[in-house]
């Protein structure tokens, strides 16, 4: 019986309404859910594996934002914990509850403010791959089971070695980049500890003769890194000269070790921290010290054949200091990097020559210094507008100023005591660089994508300079002619590029591409007094040019069939300068007809062909056929110039000034006809000519020559521990002048083998041995058997690790 009392009435006026407005809410709430599940895909029907299911969507659509190094949010997708837990934005997965987890609408679409993947982070997800995630969370959103991670591990590969080499042993290095006879250290050696739930440390490298690596990080999950340092290893030079049979002796050596060691050391702060930009500061120290072989070889005999060796000793260092800072901002990502650089050079070289004026030899001493600072920054932009539009901009602002000196000395040998000297001091050079571009990516539209981009370039040089030129009678000055020099450079260029992709004709895509440069030069040179007579006079050269630039390129590539494709392309280089020179003057206000203000314009064309052919016509073959055509023209028009009837330069004109053809064959197969033998073989075949316009004169022939080369390697695996690894290498050419009567005999002419056998072992999950064999032959008649060699060579390894 309902007792109707006026103070039940009062209360029951107070939750009625209230009642109502929960029960309006609740069917609100049930329709929107209804609603909502009603747009998404139901869970897949299966069992769910996550490594079979799961795992392949995360690394391929989420793990470009939510891996451990800086997630998204805070929300990460590479352990189940995390996963669960969620991020800034609250839980996204609810075990049990597809139709509830926020994760599920993001990757459906259904949530208007937070799409994920966001466009250009990842591959979106298709229908499957929704029902696949709901399937996974309504079942418990299982993961799969792994060991726990190693709290530390410790690799380490050392390996003893021996090489003998009979015959020139500096070629051997120059070849193969390692020394001869005994050889021990650590191949590759690497630390890692776990020092946190989110931090690690490890210490990496390589020690071994003249090649030396180390390598340091320490990593903190939010918060930021170090990495650091150091690597140095030793490039080597043969020491011998050119060969000529005519000459005695015919070939001679400095009798050095040339090397050059080149190394750099760097360390990099990195913040990390949730939120903030990413930022990078860092310190790099580049150097190269040593003795290199220069081809500015010397002549010690009255027929004047430059066959004498000659190095050039360096000191060169650089100091780099950078800062780089990234984010990325309402779906725009921004980087900003600026370096300064601090660099110093210094060369000098000695070089035995024979003087024609004097009929006896002479050194001749030089040295050069150089250093300069130079600050860089460019800023970047990219942004994905959508799923058919891509975006990035950029700009570079560089700042250089240099200051140089050089000095020479020429020795007379002859006892008459008549030296020279010249000095260059304070050197300045200035330049200021402004660089902007701006590309986009469009598509793809029904299989056609089309990209483009331009940049724009203005750069502006200023250099000023004395030279003084001191000749010297047995140790007294009789002339010093001092002489100022100056130029400017101001360069303004515009640089095109568009390209196509069109993928929707059946088994084939069509391409095509395109470069252009517009480039403007304006130069003005000065010099002000002349420095001897057997040097160029005076003279003032203002000359500006202009370059046009093209480079097209388009083809296709089809496969019709499982067994077969095939591709071709076809490319036109033509770059065409124009030069139109105001002022010609030596000396100055007298005009004449000096080097290089003659030559009117200058055109290089170049048509590439590119043939590829693939054939399978068996599962354990295949077979891949290549041909390519290079063909160059250089030309050249002058204005008609001459210093008088005895001598004139150019007749005017177009002369065609050189000519280059280039034929590409090669083959390459691979056969694995049993499980454990794999084989593969690359041969090719290259024909070349060069050929330069000689003006009459028998020193200068073509170059014309036939490459061969093949490489092989064979993979036999002989148990289920043991493996056999055989490589061999084969490379002659024939590209040589032997123009030994009229002129320096150039080019090169050798034939090369190389052979190496390697047996692994493994002895357990952490011990792996090691035994090679190397054999390498080397012939080179263009230097009369001078660089010849053979070498034997064997190598240990173990390899360790300790959990």
């Amino acid at each position: 019986m309902c007792n109707l009392h006026p103070t039940n009435l009062a209360h029951a006026g107070h939750v009625l309404p209230m009642l109502i407005i929960a029960l309006l809410i609740a069917d609100y709430s049930a329709r929107g859910s209804s609603d909502y599940e009603t747009n998404l895909p139901p869970p897949a029907d299966v069992k769910i594996d996550f490594a079979r299911d799961i795992k392949p969507i995360f690394e391929n659509s989420c793990y470009q934002c939510h891996s451990p190094t800086k997630p998204r949010s805070h929300f990460r997708l590479d352990n189940r914990d995390s996963a669960l837990a969620g991020g800034d934005d609250g839980v996204d997965i609810r075990p049990g509850n597809s139709a509830k987890s926020p994760l599920i609408a993001y990757v459906a679409g259904l949530d208007q403010d937070i799409q994920m993947p966001p466009p250009g982070k990842g591959q979106s997800l298709s229908t499957n791959q929704i029902a696949l995630l709901r399937a996974w969370i309504d079942q418990g959103a299982p993961w799969e089971i792994t060991a726990p991670p190693p709290m530390s591990t410790m690799d380490l590969s050392p390996f003893l070695g021996y090489t003998a080499v009979n015959g020139d042993s500096k070629k051997f290095r120059e070849l193969y980049w390692q020394p001869n006879g005994l050889n021990a250290g650590l191949e590759h050696f690497e630390l890692w500890e776990r020092t946190g739930p989110d931090s690690t440390f490890s210490l990496s490298g390589r020690l071994s003769r003249d090649d030396y690596q180390l390598r340091m990080e320490q990593e903190k999950t939010d918060l930021g890194f170090i990495h650091a340092g150091w690597q140095q290893y030793r490039k080597y030079y043969v020491d011998t000269g050119g060969y000529d049979p005519l000459l005695s002796p015919s070939i001679s050596s400095l009798g050095r070790n040339l090397h050059l060691d080149i190394g750099s050391g760097w360390v990099d702060f990195g913040l990390t921290l949730p939120d903030w930009p990413r930022i990078v500061a860092g310190y790099e120290y580049q150097y190269r010290q040593g003795d290199e072989a220069t081809l500015s070889w010397g002549n010690l005999d009255p027929a004047g054949r430059n066959i004498n060796p000659n190095s050039e000793r360096i000191r060169e260092s650089t100091h780099i200091i950078k800062l780089d800072v990234s984010d990325d901002i309402v779906g725009t990502h921004i980087e900003d990097n600026f370096r300064g650089e601090f660099y110093y050079l210094a060369r000098s070289r000695t070089n035995e020559f024979y003087s024609d004026t004097f009929q006896t030899p002479e050194t001749d001493q030089s040295a050069e210094g150089y250093h300069y600072f130079q600050g860089a920054n460019v800023v970047r932009l990219e942004r994905p507008f959508n799923d058919w539009l891509f975006a990035s901009a950029g700009y570079l602002f560089s700042k250089l100023e240099a200051v140089a000196a050089a000095n020479g000395n020429t020795t007379d040998t002859s006892g008459q005591g008549l030296d020279n000297v010249w000095q260059s001091q304070a050197i300045t050079l200035s330049r200021e660089s402004h660089i902007g571009n701006l590309n986009g990516l469009l598509g793809p539209w029904d299989g056609f994508t089309l990209s483009g981009g331009v940049q724009a370039e203005w750069t502006r040089e200023n250099g000023l300079g004395n030279e003084n030129f001191i000749n010297t009678f047995q140790g007294a000055v009789f002339s010093q002619i001092p002489v100022l020099q100056m130029i400017s450079l101001n360069t303004s260029r515009v640089e095109e590029s568009a390209a196509a992709r069109y993928t929707k004709i059946p088994f084939t895509a069509l391409f095509a591409e395109a470069q252009l440069r517009q480039e403007n030069v304006g130069e003005t040179e000065f010099q002000a007094a002349d420095a001897s007579q057997f040097f160029d006079p005076a003279f003032a050269l203002d000359s500006h040019w202009n370059s046009q630039m093209y480079d097209y390129r388009a083809g296709f590539n089809s496969s019709p069939w499982a067994w077969a494709s095939f591709g071709a392309h076809y490319r036109r280089y033509d770059d065409d300068t124009h030069y139109d020179v105001l002022q010609n003057d030596q000396p100055p206000g007298t005009p004449n007809v000096g080097y290089p203000g003659f030559i009117h314009a200058r055109d290089l064309l170049t048509d590439e062909i590119e043939a590829r052919l693939v054939l399978r016509p068996a599962s354990w073959l295949k077979t891949t056929l290549t041909y390519k055509l290079l063909n160059t023209d250089y030309r050249t028009e002058t204005y008609p110039a001459n210093f008088g009837p005895a001598l004139i330069i150019s007749p005017g004109g177009t002369l065609p000034a050189g000519e280059s053809d280039v034929n590409i064959y090669s083959f390459n197969a691979t056969l694995t006809p049993w499980q454990r033998f794999y084989l593969s073989t690359t041969f090719s075949f290259q024909r070349s000519s060069t050929v330069t316009v000689n003006n009459g004169a028998a020193a200068v022939e073509p170059y014309r020559g036939d490459t061969y080369s093949v490489l092989s390697t064979a993979t036999w695996v002989l148990t289920q521990t043991s493996d056999l690894l055989l490589t061999y290498s084969f490379s002659k050419a024939d590209f040589s002048q032997d123009n030994f009567a009229a002129g320096l005999p150039l080019g090169i002419r050798y034939e090369e083998h190389a052979v190496q056998a390697g047996l692994t072992r493994r002895l357990g999950k952490n011990v792996v041995t090691k035994l090679q064999y190397g054999f390498a032959y080397y012939d080179e008649p263009s230097s009369g058997g001078a660089n010849n060699f053979r070498a034997n060579s064997i190598l240990a390894m173990l390899t360790l690790r300790l959990p």
